[in-house]
């Protein structure tokens, strides 16, 4: 038997013994060692179908028992892993829409990463787990997911040398954003009512920083770029934010939409703005085994990507609420477990 928190309801959570997984000869068992609570994560927990479920994805753990075929990692290995495979094969996958993938939506680690143990498949382990140095920093490792989902969602922006990004949003996602922008040579905006979490970003290295709440966030755009944003990133999509986005984004621009509420009112949009102006809106969801092994190498072998800013306290998997209490009130960028 083992241990893994059930989620009946945004108030309701409890640390239960269930049914410690098996594995078959191409399977490896991890122990838990930390898990991070995501974005998505919170909007399950706030969605009313499919309760109790045992939700995280963000995990690093020590693997604790070893098929007899793998022989890509050994007893003892200190992992991160990550949940979505797609076949690679398919008529999606073969066009660049991986995470649109019928076996991406299907596949999961098991049984989910707020558990002890956590059952890795065959193609979990070739394609989304990666071995980490014995002297990393494993929740530093935890971001290599978000970072990647990030990096699928650059590589999915066309962008020259000089333009301009807005980021909405001062999130941990947002920071990491501009972090990857920042490497790539290009100029951000972070936008955000979060005075705090501004500074955040312009400490790592906005090149301007705006509370829409306390400046007209058009004129201030006008002033730093007078023909508007060559791209905005929506890590926050609502009928304020894309009308916002749609008022300074230049001719031609284009709006990526990151990150989307559970249950949002329909947001109406100007297609005569959209079809005059040539603007593009197009959205990125989830990340892929190559952008997770380019994030992996980004943040644990090059340390191109520092996210040490975005780290917090570890705490205890029975007081969940006390973390996810934190995010929602954004006093932290993301909250740690561990059993």
């Amino acid at each position: 038997m083992m241990k893994a928190l059930f989620c009946y309801s945004e108030k309701d959570f409890r640390i239960e013994e269930i049914e410690k997984p098996g594995i078959s000869d191409d399977e490896m068992l991890i122990e838990l060692l930390y898990c991070g609570l995501c974005g998505s994560d919170i909007v399950k927990i706030f969605d009313t179908k499919d309760k109790p479920s045992i939700y995280g994805h963000e995990v690093t753990g020590r693997v604790v028992e070893i098929g007899s075929g793998v022989k890509k990692f050994k007893t003892g290995d200190i992992v991160v892993a990550a949940h979505h495979i797609p076949c690679g094969k398919c008529h999606l996958c073969k066009h660049g829409n991986h995470t649109m993938c019928k076996m991406f939506k299907e596949t999961n680690i098991y049984p989910g990463g707020f558990s002890e143990y956590i059952r890795l498949s065959p193609e979990h382990i070739e394609n989304t787990t990666f071995k980490l140095p014995e002297d990393g920093n494993l929740l530093e490792a935890l971001f290599i997911e978000p970072l990647a989902c990030c990096i699928r969602a650059m590589d999915r922006i066309p962008f020259m040398e000089g333009d301009v990004f807005s980021i909405v949003g001062a999130g941990a996602i947002g920071i990491l954003f501009l972090k990857l922008i920042k490497l790539a040579g290009l100029r951000a905006i972070v936008i955000d009512m979060d005075s705090k979490r501004l500074e955040m970003a312009r400490e790592l290295g906005a090149d301007h920083i705006i509370d829409p709440s306390e400046a007209d966030l058009l004129a201030e755009i006008k002033k730093i770029n007078p023909i508007g944003i060559d791209s905005a990133i929506l890590t926050v999509t609502n009928k304020f934010t894309v009308k916002d986005a749609l008022s300074y984004i230049r001719l031609g621009g284009q709006i990526n939409i990151f990150g989307i509420g559970l249950d949002i009112e329909p947001i109406p949009v100007d297609f005569n703005r959209i079809y005059k102006s040539e603007l593009t809106i197009k959205s990125t969801y989830s990340a892929t085994p190559d952008t997770l092994a380019r994030s992996y190498d980004l943040i644990i072998r090059d340390k191109k990507v520092d996210v040490s800013k975005l780290l917090s306290e570890i705490l205890p998997l029975s007081e969940f609420k006390k973390g996810l209490d934190l995010m929602l009130d954004r006093k932290i960028y993301k909250a740690f477990y561990k059993l």
